[in-house]
């Protein structure tokens, strides 16, 4: 009705969509008054303005509405912008011990992959390469970088694989997994294809 043409998703936005509503309140003297208004905004909505077939000719605001007067009611209300896609590098270690075992930290409460267990990641390559011990990084083997999509950010994923003493592999803090034990655990799922496609190579 207001025509009002603003992107809702933003704060300052919805904080003056309220102000708007406020202000066409029925007087508060009125015990009766808001329940009929309320229910009246309802059935509009339901049966007269809605949002692919607006019936502007049999609408009782029609007179006072902006979208039908500029007759195009379907451009009313503005479908909130899609978040633009967030794109963020991961750099994960894949460090095995001699007994074939695989070193899995749990991931924080928050953020990407949250409480699953995954391969150390580090900001950057020389982060990762820096946490190895002098001999281990003489055992890299950097892998094929991937794009993992998720719904608002596409991850990409640079992993390097290292030899490393059992009791070399201390952060972040984490766990030594048997190929018979982390199949089992809560993997994200490029990590879980990563390692699967390696206990085949």
């Amino acid at each position: 009705m207001l025509g009002i043409d603003a992107d809702s998703s933003l704060a300052a936005n919805q904080r003056a969509l309220w102000q708007r509503a406020e202000a066409l309140r029925p007087n508060r003297d009125l015990p009766d008054a808001m329940p009929a208004y309320t229910q009246g905004l309802m059935d509009l909505g339901a049966t007269i303005c809605t949002l692919r077939r607006p019936a502007c000719a049999i609408c009782p605001l029609q007179d006072v509405c902006v979208a039908a007067r500029e007759g195009q009611p379907e451009r009313y209300p503005v479908k909130s912008r899609r978040p633009r896609r967030g794109r963020m590098t991961l750099w994960l270690l894949h460090a095995v011990d001699a007994r074939g075992r695989v070193w899995l930290a749990q991931r924080p409460a928050s953020g990407i992959w949250a409480r699953l267990h995954c391969l150390p990641q580090y900001a950057t390559r020389d982060a990762l390469l820096d946490s190895l011990p002098v001999a281990a990084r003489r055992t890299v083997v950097e892998h094929a970088p991937f794009v993992h999509v998720l719904t608002h950010r596409d991850l990409d994923v640079h992993v390097l694989s290292a030899h490393l003493p059992a009791s070399a592999c201390q952060a972040p803090e984490g766990c030594w997994y048997a190929q018979a034990e982390w199949p089992a655990l809560g993997l994200p799922a490029p990590v879980r294809r990563f390692l699967g496609a390696q206990l085949q190579s």
